[in-house]
């Protein structure tokens, strides 16, 4: 699954920069492609899992179900946000962690971008995969089975 989420966001979305290796190599080494990836397929899982089968008011409308679908989101976006930050400046990676002290590499003001492109990027995918997991749970639940549509 690593090299699926790391094909995914250095090739698909055009994350990866070669001058700046060691950010994407530590990411790829440490498991931090495998976080990426789950928080943008578990967090809205469990989103809409609780939505379908632990809401029960009977009287849910399109706004209350736009809104949990955005509310998953922005949760998303924050969480990814901290992860990928938290991987790439408090790395274990010693090389990694001497190219972001080294102010003529480049790799801090170029580091400090990553979080956010990570962030939206797992938003927008995260979106995707709510709107799918709420077709795909809406038929099993007995309360919210009207919603979205």
């Amino acid at each position: 699954m690593t090299e699926f989420f790391a094909a995914m966001y250095e090739t698909l979305f055009r994350v990866y920069h070669a001058s700046y290796p060691e950010i994407f190599s530590t990411l790829y080494n440490f498991g931090g492609y495998m976080k990426l990836g789950g928080i943008f397929l578990l967090v809205p899982l469990v989103f809409w899992l609780l939505f379908y089968f632990l809401w029960r008011y009977p009287y849910g409308r399109f706004w209350h179900w736009l809104l949990w679908w955005l509310v998953s989101g922005g949760v998303v976006l924050v969480v990814t946000w901290f992860q990928a930050r938290g991987a790439i400046f408090d790395s274990p990676n010693p090389a990694l962690v001497d190219a972001l002290a080294d102010p003529e590499s480049g790799y801090k003001v170029y580091a400090v971008t990553l979080p956010q492109r990570y962030a939206l990027i797992n938003t927008g995918l995260s979106l995707v995969a709510g709107f799918l997991y709420s077709l795909i749970l809406k038929p099993f639940s007995k309360i919210q089975m009207h919603l979205p549509f």
